[in-house]
């Protein structure tokens, strides 16, 4: 099973791997909350933009238009893409403080590994659970209904 009395050891190993695990769900939470605004932002149709109609054949204009739907998308985009770079960066030094040959860059990249696992689980987890409210209020009311599926991702 291992080397003996290494058992604590090996278990903060598989512990710091899980913890990055739990970051990545709260990322996908995240990013499957923004693709469901979007779609469905590009398709609500409500009052006309500020800057003039932007589909003048229809009654309304697409809410993706209104500054407001648009500050939102735009946060939880610039947040997926910055976690997904600091989740695949920590993963990176992960692997090279596994399989370096070199004792020194496997130091250094075990320190940077126990730095940022808690801040990639923290942050991703917390900003999961945010991106999801923020994505259920571009959907305004129809947010808190089954039918989207988005008040299951809050919960």
């Amino acid at each position: 099973l291992g080397e003996a009395n290494g058992g604590l050891k090996a278990m903060f190993t598989m512990m710091n791997e899980a913890r990055l695990g739990v970051g990545l769900q709260g990322l996908s939470l995240s990013e499957i909350a923004y693709q469901n605004a979007v779609s469905y932002a590009k398709d609500r149709l409500q009052g006309r933009s500020l800057s003039g109609a932007k589909a003048p054949d229809k009654k309304a204009d697409p809410i993706i238009v209104h500054p407001d739907i648009r500050r939102s998308l735009m946060t939880m985009k610039a947040y997926n893409e910055a976690g997904r770079a600091l989740a695949l960066w920590t993963a990176i030094k992960s692997d090279v403080a596994h399989r370096a040959g070199d004792d020194n860059d496997r130091r250094a990249a075990d320190d940077y590994t126990g730095l940022l696992t808690p801040v990639v689980k923290g942050v991703l987890t917390d900003k999961g659970f945010d991106h999801a409210v923020m994505a259920q209020q571009v959907f305004g009311g129809h947010g808190y209904i089954e039918e989207h599926g988005m008040s299951q991702f809050v919960r």
